[in-house]
C-alpha cells in the first residue's frame, strides 16, 4: 500500500483554503449584517456573503453526493 503524497497535499491544500475563504465571506457578512443601518451597501454585502457561504456548502453537498 502506498500513500500518493502529491494528492494528499492537494486535498489538503485545497481544504485549507476553502475553510478560510469560508470563514472570512462568513465573517464579513455578519460584520456588515449588523451595521446594515449605516448603508444601503452593507445590506447588498453581507447577503452577497451569506449567497457565496450557501453556494459553497452547496457545492460540497454536490460534490460528496454525485460520486
Amino acid at each position: 500500500m502506498t500513500i500518493n503524497w502529491a494528492g494528499l497535499g492537494t486535498v489538503f491544500l485545497v481544504a485549507l483554503v476553502a475553510s478560510v475563504l469560508f470563514v472570512g465571506l462568513f465573517s464579513v457578512g455578519v460584520a456588515s449584517w449588523t451595521r446594515r443601518g449605516e448603508a444601503a451597501v452593507n445590506n447588498v454585502l453581507a447577503i452577497a456573503c451569506f449567497v457565496l457561504c450557501a453556494g459553497i456548502i452547496g457545492y460540497g453537498i454536490f460534490a460528496i453526493a454525485h460520486k
